[in-house]
């Protein structure tokens, strides 16, 4: 698990991957299918950078629902923090996009 060297800033306030980031963050992102549906769907919006309170509402869900999912999320991709699922799920959009 890392966090360090895994986004680049760029001038423009984008943001974009090192390019080591999917090996960096592989042993996480092995543990992606082990998601459920719902998480997946909370895992995607967080590396899209949304908050609780969009999360929900983007899903119809509750606050309290997302927090959960999120817990959850943690747990099974063995991660410390929000910011880490974030960063892994970042890193799972950004390889489904340079597979196509």
């Amino acid at each position: 698990m890392a966090t360090q060297g895994s986004l680049i800033g760029l001038a423009n306030r984008k943001v974009a991957l090192a390019p080591n980031a999917r090996r960096t963050w592989q042993e996480e992102l092995d543990r992606v299918p082990s998601l459920s549906n719902r998480e997946f769907d909370v895992f995607r919006l967080l590396g899209d950078g949304e908050s609780n309170r969009s999360i929900a509402s983007r899903l119809a869900v509750t606050e309290r629902t997302v927090k959960a999912h999120v817990a959850q999320i943690l747990t099974k991709l063995h991660v410390e923090s929000r910011l880490q699922a974030g960063l892994v799920s970042y890193a799972w959009i950004e390889s489904l996009r340079t597979t196509m």
